[in-house]
């Protein structure tokens, strides 16, 4: 009766070792999940604030006549759109979870708006 007993308990104690076991482990995937969300998040956030500086740091030059030329200001107002449709484009690719597609259009923006500060501070000739 005794080794029945001791049976049962090995039983239930290995049950319940698989049952945690499951538990834990989709728990820890669940985390893993939302750091990459929140990560893709993160990458969307700078490329969103690299955009606002580039207006910026245009506008100011714009309104403050320094622009180099008539030409550079129509280039770079150009640019400046094509930044926020990349923007929108990388934000649809983080909802449906295109982290290479986010990287892809992220890295195109940093380009964009670098070039934008640059040429935004390009003295006028």
């Amino acid at each position: 009766m005794k080794l029945n007993i001791r049976k049962q308990n090995n039983l239930l104690l290995v049950i319940i070792f698989i049952y945690s076991f499951v538990f834990f482990s989709s728990i820890s995937s669940a985390f893993e999940g939302s750091f990459q969300e929140r990560n893709t998040f993160e990458v969307t956030t700078h490329a969103r604030l690299a955009v606002e500086k580039a207006w910026e740091t245009y506008h100011h030059a714009a309104l403050g006549g320094t622009l180099a030329s008539p030409s550079i200001q129509t280039e770079l107002e150009m640019n400046l759109h094509k930044t926020r449709l990349l923007l929108a484009e990388a934000y649809n690719a983080e909802e449906r979870g295109e982290e290479e597609t986010v990287d892809e259009l992220v890295t195109k923006i940093f380009g964009i708006t670098e070039q934008i500060l640059i040429e935004s501070r390009e003295p006028k000739k």
